[in-house]
């Protein structure tokens, strides 16, 4: 762990070598800088100009959506025949863009982005289900029933929305219900063709899935609603525990079945979940190995993305290409690892 005087040197070297959002997040999360103020009006303006914000922008649909590649982008972009939905196909659509939006520091203050989330919450039925075709929203059972338990790319849709500033919006807050009445007893979420085999990898799993619980549990961490703080703490302990069965090899990296490694650790970090554990202990120890200490700065210095491979890496470089957008950058990996350096340095 970083001592209190390296932690220092880092927000010393992002206030003077961050791009204009790490800056504006330096100020907010790290030195709890009042967002009204003149000052941090001053610097929103820069974020709204970065050349990030720009092109993400430009992308949008006029009816709020996107469906457009960009620098964040696998390639080749494309429009499906069949069109888009707000999550498929994956990295470009809309809640994917509100996901890179709201680690940017917008929210639905800003009216692009409530263009946006409205349109994602034109596809919610009555029961709370979040559709990627607005032909079933009819299909919502009645009061008092359970829907079936399909939160895969709901959880996704609600990761997005909460990320920019949804997460207290009381039309998503059936869909939170929803989700929460779908958590398991291990603390994690599954698709209920997977307890019956009958979508892919076609076999019964007798745990909860990774990928879906990493969603589900950033949608009720960036709420910010205290009411879900129980479901959050089973959901990012079900993420230790899945961790702990794999070896320190396999989980050095950002990505590794369905974890997204950065972020699971500003989630620990933050609700004091499995800090103590071995795989938090090896991430933390891989990603120091990162750490500068002469500048202040953590810098990613190994395998470019274009040679990143599913079996090695977690993902292919079209996944990557996304997936790594504002991670490994010199600026925002230091800004990252610095509030999980804060935060384990204030337990």
């Amino acid at each position: 762990m970083l001592s209190e005087s390296q932690v220092e040197k880092c927000v010393d070297w992002l206030l003077e070598n961050g791009s204009d959002p790490v800056k504006y997040l330096t100020h907010l999360h790290l030195l709890d800088a009042d967002p009204s103020s003149i000052e941090m009006r001053a610097m929103w303006g820069l974020v709204e100009s970065d050349p990030c914000s720009v092109e993400i922008f430009s992308k949008q649909e006029r009816d709020g959506s996107w469906c457009s590649g960009g620098s964040w982008a696998p390639k080749p972009s494309y429009v499906p025949k069949g069109g888009c939905t707000p999550v498929s196909p994956k990295y470009v659509t809309t809640v994917w863009m509100l996901s890179i939006l709201g680690d940017m520091g917008y929210d639905v203050a800003d009216e692009r982005v409530r263009r946006a989330c409205d349109y994602v919450m034109g596809f919610q039925r009555a029961d709370g289900v979040l559709e990627e075709d607005r032909r079933r929203l009819g299909d919502a059972v009645g009061e008092g029933e359970t829907p079936r338990n399909v939160p895969c790319r709901m959880s996704i849709m609600m990761a997005g929305l909460a990320k920019a500033g949804m997460g207290r919006d009381p039309r998503l807050g059936k869909s939170f219900d929803l989700m929460l009445r779908w958590q398991r007893e291990d603390g994690g979420w599954l698709n209920e063709g997977h307890l019956e085999g009958t979508i892919s990898p076609y076999k019964v799993w007798s745990r909860g899935c990774p990928w879906v619980t990493h969603f589900a549990t950033t949608a009720l961490f960036h709420s910010g609603d205290p009411a879900y703080g129980d479901g959050l703490v089973k959901g990012l302990n079900f993420l230790v525990w899945h961790l702990e069965q794999k070896r320190d090899d396999e989980i050095r990296r950002f990505f590794w079945h369905g974890h997204n490694m950065v972020p699971e650790l500003l989630m620990f970090s933050e609700a004091g979940v499995g800090t103590s554990s071995r795989p938090v202990k090896t991430l933390l120890g891989w990603l120091e190995g990162m750490h500068d200490p002469d500048e202040g700065c953590f810098r990613y210095r190994s395998k470019p993305i274009y040679r990143m491979s599913r079996r090695i890496d977690g993902a292919t470089p079209g996944v990557m290409k996304y997936r790594l957008f504002h991670l490994i950058e010199d600026d925002w990996l230091t800004y990252y690892m610095t509030r999980i350096e804060a935060n384990l340095g204030r337990r």
